[in-house]
């Protein structure tokens, strides 16, 4: 009997090319499919809740496939660990219903970006972005705030983005900060390719001083994002929850743990 199986992943992104299957190195999904074909003897295909680009790490990405063989859900978290690199870990696994699909299913989605405020390198630190010039913090949280709500965001995302829907509800953006460590948090349903990394880019400018709220606003409202506005590097950025219900979204927005957090 076919059975949809809900899996939850955390992983490292350094050790990865991202999310998606590709021929050039290795792959979240990959790891995942090829531990399940050792143990299954036959190939699957595994649907995550987003796809994550080169060096970004999740906390606790959903993911399912449809799986026939019989071995008991409750075994098989172990089970796949066992042929897993240590990189990537498999938290849980569940039987869900037929209909449950990890990406469209999903209604909030949370993203973390940890930045290093440090002129001398850390290599046991956090994973972050390392920001050697001084951040004006109340700068950023105007840039945040500009940023919340319902916005077309067009000008927050790659060139490579090919999603007609650009029109989305950014339910939260905030920053907590805990001595030299910052954490910016972006909630919402969905996002657009590099869309988070492209906001940090601009928050950031904005702690810098590189923009203003005019420059801000020019970016929001027409798409003109700057040559000096940059797409944050993927190490300081973490998927770390998905929401499939009301209660589950709930949790989320009112989630705001001290980092560091990944």
């Amino acid at each position: 009997m076919l059975r949809r199986i809900k899996l939850t992943l955390q992983y490292d992104g350094s050790a990865f090319l991202g999310w998606q299957s590709q021929e050039n190195g290795p792959t979240v999904q990959s790891a995942i499919e090829t531990a399940i074909e050792s143990i299954t003897g036959g190939h699957v295909r595994v649907h995550a809740a987003g796809r994550t680009d080169t060096g970004v790490h999740a906390l606790a990405m959903p993911a399912h496939f449809d799986l026939e063989h019989t071995i008991p859900v409750e075994r098989l978290a172990l089970a796949l660990n066992h042929f897993l690199p240590e990189a990537v870990s498999v938290l849980s696994a569940e039987e869900v219903a037929p209909a449950w699909d990890a990406r469209r299913s999903a209604i909030m989605r949370w993203y973390r970006y940890q930045i290093l405020r440090a002129r001398v390198r850390q290599p046991l630190g956090p994973r972050a972005w390392q920001v050697w010039h001084p951040l004006d913090l109340d700068s950023m949280n105007e840039a945040l705030t500009l940023l919340q709500g319902d916005h077309d965001f067009s000008g927050f995302r790659s060139s490579q983005c090919q999603s007609r829907r650009t029109r989305l509800t950014l339910e939260e953006a905030s920053l907590t900060a805990a001595g030299d460590l910052l954490a910016i948090d972006f909630k919402c349903r969905s996002f657009l390719h590099h869309m988070v990394r492209f906001m940090v880019g601009t928050v950031v400018a904005m702690g810098l001083g590189k923009i203003d709220r005019d420059r801000m606003l020019l970016i929001r409202d027409k798409g003109q994002r700057p040559q000096l506005i940059y797409c944050a590097p993927p190490e300081g950025l973490c998927l770390m929850q998905v929401g499939y219900g009301e209660d589950e979204r709930k949790e989320i927005l009112n989630a705001h743990p001290t980092p560091p957090s990944f």
